[in-house]
Formats: C-alpha cells, structure tokens, sequence
C-alpha cells in the first residue's frame, strides 16, 4: 500500500476461514460469490480473496468504519457467515484494524 492511498478514516477487515476438508471447494465458492457485490458497495475501496491448501483469508478496505459496518449488516454477509458458513467450517475468525498512523512503507524505513 502506498502512502498516497492512505487516509485515518479507512478501516481494514480480515476474515479467516478454515473449511471442514470436505467443504473446502464449496466455502471457496461461496467466498469468490461475495466479491462482486462487495465491490459495488458504497465505501469499499478493495476486497481480495486469498486461498491455499487448507485456509481461505478475505481482506478488505473501507473508507471508514460506518460503511464497514453497512457491509457487515447486509443480508448476504449476514446470511453467509451467520446461517451457511458455520456448518462447513471448522474456524472463521472476523478482525478489523486501523492502520498506523502515519503508515509505514518501504519508503519511509530508508
């Protein structure tokens, strides 16, 4: 991240997820599906999904802590970790974060 790209009212959010082995194709699927939809909220600026063997992390940035917490209230995010993902999976644990302030870059430790 740059320091161009930071700002104090952003907020980060990062979800681990570790499906149950079986599940594993079905939580990746299900997690790609919320891509699209998070990216048209209002006040998301990213939302990625990563993945390996036997984890799957999201990460996201908002513009500040209200449109996060919008993010959290829609039905499709409440539905998904509330009612679906619980029963395929063995952990999901939810953070959010502040970044420093001011950031620290590659650039700014020279």
């Amino acid at each position: 991240m740059s320091a161009l790209s930071y700002t104090p009212e952003s907020v980060h959010l990062l979800i681990r997820i570790k499906p149950k082995k079986k599940h594993f194709d079905e939580v990746l699927r299900l997690a790609y599906e919320t891509i699209s939809p998070t990216h048209k909220e209002e006040g998301c600026l990213e939302y990625r999904l990563f993945h390996e063997e036997n984890s799957i992390v999201i990460m996201g940035k908002w513009k500040n802590t209200m449109a996060l917490q919008m993010h959290l209230l829609l039905h499709f995010h409440l539905h998904l970790f509330e009612n679906i993902l619980p029963g395929l999976c063995k952990k999901i644990d939810l953070r959010s974060y502040k970044e420093t302030e001011p950031p620290i870059t590659s650039l700014s430790i020279l």
